[in-house]
């Protein structure tokens, strides 16, 4: 079996440019499970179907995998449930399984595979079998523009019950692909080519590299007899090692809270007590759910005075991060439904978390007092999430106004910490933390002595583009205000 850094080794050792076209299959291969299972599921729940159709429509699955109905018999099937709905009703239904279920199901081998193709250059495409309304939206996350895929027939903006021939499916795939390529000026014998069925069989054999992943026994089999590359993705699914490190991190978070209680006590001095506490538990928390933080820029941080730091919202581990690169130093907000909780709630308070009620705008404003304290007289830095709450996406969504005004009231610099991949130890949705890398890196600071808060949007939307600039997202060109200046990048660290 080969490795992820073996198929990156393989990425890196090809062409750059367009000319090269990377083809991933979708269920199995970008995410883990079957979205057409999800979204049943979602159509059960709702009472679009009846658990006879549901039954009807594993039971089809499964006489398919055994050969006993063909491709189209099955997509017919399931375009059969949708006869006479609107389509922008089941691009809905989509959307919201993907916010519930396939964002948090997406690999993160996927992510490092496809963002090593797109900084080559490559063409980046998915081929599946699934309809192009259930695709979409993971499609929009990893950045994939082309999709290759079955169409359900419509008319009038309505489905006729009906599938294009043939279905994007062993044959029906290769065809697509070839079509596509054709299209986009590649070559299927120089593409990539990523798949978890022997069904891609066809497709497989035609392209330059082909790539078994997450492989079903007879690709397995035919990857290992035909020298291919083959590799597991760890599973999305629950183990006994993420159940046992995700309770382990809130043992933890008590266990050092008492201990740094202790200390406090003993030495007499409440900030040795926060940093005892916020030393050990943040270590521990790396190791329990296995995070390595990759860290770049580091100096910007610990050469900054107390500041408003910023960091955008992927996932509950962000909040970990940022304990870990503060400490001490730390202060920051967080939801009042800490509060629900005694012993976590004093936890967090002794950590240095102010509690607030994101609807209640007055009592928001009222927090910030001790906000601005913790930075003026006691030289401690205040953490925000400008989002406000996490995002299922690795894109930023709009920034918020008050992390910007506490740094105006507070007159210090503003420090943005962008996170790149938070969303492989937990996306939200997701209970349980998982083993990953995650790149943390920190921008220059923004200095604010010359913001004007008439302009503050304009000063608010300047810093919103350095984060979609630094996670690779297309942003509209524009002047960056003067404040707002980058330096190069210094060596990367791993704590």
């Amino acid at each position: 079996m080969s490795t992820t850094d073996d198929l990156l080794a393989e990425i890196n050792d090809t062409p750059q440019g367009p000319a090269t076209l990377a083809l991933f299959d979708f269920d199995g291969t970008i995410i883990a499970g079957y979205s057409s299972l999800f979204i049943l599921r979602e159509q059960l729940r709702r009472g679009d179907i009846s658990k006879h159709d549901f039954a009807q429509v594993v039971l089809s699955i499964i006489n398919h995998q055994l050969g006993l109905i063909d491709d189209h018999a099955l997509m017919e099937l399931g375009a059969s449930f949708l006869k006479g709905s609107p389509v922008q009703d089941f691009s809905d239904l989509c959307s919201q399984v993907y916010e519930t279920q396939l964002n948090k199901r997406i690999y993160p081998e996927a992510r490092a595979l496809i963002a090593a193709h797109r900084a080559r250059g490559h063409i980046v495409a998915i081929a599946s079998s699934a309809p192009a309304q259930a695709i979409v939206a993971v499609a929009n996350e990893l950045q994939i523009e082309h999709i290759a895929s079955s169409h359900y027939i419509v008319d009038q903006d309505h489905f006729t019950g009906t599938v294009t021939m043939p279905v994007c499916w062993g044959f029906g795939k290769r065809l697509a692909a070839e079509q596509l390529a054709k299209q986009l000026n590649c070559r299927l014998d120089t593409a990539f080519f990523y798949t978890d069925s022997d069904e891609d069989l066809p497709l497989l054999e035609v392209v330059g590299h082909p790539t078994a992943v997450n492989p079903n026994p007879r690709l397995k089999q035919h990857a290992t007899f035909k020298d291919w590359l083959c590799v597991d993705f760890k599973p999305r699914r629950w183990r006994l090692r993420e159940l046992g490190g995700t309770a382990g991190v809130y043992i933890s978070l008590v266990a050092s809270y008492l201990a740094g209680l202790g200390v406090a006590h003993l030495e007499g001095d409440r900030k040795r007590g926060r940093g005892f506490m916020l030393k050990h538990f943040t270590d521990s928390v790396c190791k329990l759910i296995g995070m390595d933080i990759e860290l770049i820029n580091e100096h910007y941080l610990r050469d900054n005075p107390a500041s408003v730091v910023i960091f955008n919202h992927q996932s509950n581990a962000d909040g970990f991060i940022i304990l870990k690169l503060l400490r001490e130093n730390y202060a920051g907000i967080g939801k009042r439904a800490f509060g629900k909780v005694p012993l976590l709630s004093d936890a967090y308070e002794f950590a240095g978390v102010i509690p607030i009620d994101r609807d209640d705008s007055k009592s928001a404003i009222a927090s910030m007092a001790p906000l601005i304290e913790a930075i003026t007289k006691e030289g401690r830095s205040v953490a925000v999430a400008p989002e406000g709450t996490r995002s299922s996406s690795r894109k930023p969504g709009p920034f918020k106004k008050g992390a910007f005004h506490l740094a105006l009231d507070a007159n210090v610099n503003i420090v943005p910490v962008v996170i790149h991949n938070s969303l492989n130890v937990q996306t939200k949705g997701d209970s349980l933390f998982h083993s990953a890398k995650v790149t943390v890196e920190i921008l220059p600071p923004v200095d604010t002595s010359n913001w004007q808060r008439a302009n503050l949007n304009q000063h608010i939307e300047d810093v919103h583009q350095l984060y979609l600039q630094t996670l690779g997202y297309a942003a509209p060109a524009q002047k960056q205000a003067a404040t707002v200046k980058r330096t190069p990048r210094k060596k990367k660290a791993t704590t």
